[in-house]
């Protein structure tokens, strides 16, 4: 059975949910046990130079730790570019 998580785009990264994405904000996406959020990343195409604030789980992940960070099933991973407000 393949695992999976709910990934969650916010703001301007919204252009980048699948066409047929049901969830509010994000997708189903299916790991293995080596899936990274870096592997994510990149093979969803999402522009490395917009993403801002990454929460895994609600815990925000640092740039230098992205890459390297293993999915586990059933997490919640969620991607905001920077933002601003008044």
């Amino acid at each position: 059975m393949s695992k999976k998580i709910t990934v969650k785009l916010f703001a301007s990264l919204m252009v980048h949910l699948p066409v047929n994405s049901t969830k509010s904000h994000g997708f189903d996406y299916k790991i293995d046990e080596t899936t990274t959020v870096g592997f994510l990343i990149d093979d969803l195409k999402l522009p490395r130079d917009v993403i801002h604030i990454v929460l895994l789980n609600g815990v925000y992940l640092d740039a230098e730790t992205r890459d390297a960070k293993v999915l586990t099933e059933g997490d919640t991973l969620g991607f905001w570019p920077p933002v601003a407000g008044g």
